[in-house]
């Protein structure tokens, strides 16, 4: 699971408030790595995207990106045990 934190964390976020066409494929939460916040979650709603090749993901704190390829393939492994690409 720390390979999954390393790809959402290090991923190339924008701060923009995104709009999707339809409900996202999964929802996904992980511990905050703040010390000041206890025990507080990061939620994440993840949209493969229509080509299955990519993920993209939003956070609650109106945060986006669209994953590479190979992180997309990582991720979806990691979270799902299945391959993104079919």
């Amino acid at each position: 699971m720390e390979k999954a934190i390393d790809i959402v964390k290090n991923a190339n976020w924008q701060n923009e408030k995104v709009e999707m066409e339809r409900y996202a494929d999964y929802r996904f939460q992980f511990p905050s790595k703040n010390r000041k916040v206890e025990a507080k979650l990061v939620s994440y709603l993840l949209w493969i995207s229509p080509n299955d090749e990519n993920l993209e993901l939003v956070t609650d704190s109106d945060r986006y990106v669209k994953l590479t390829k190979q992180d997309s393939a990582d991720l979806y492994e990691i979270l799902t045990g299945e391959s993104l690409i079919k």
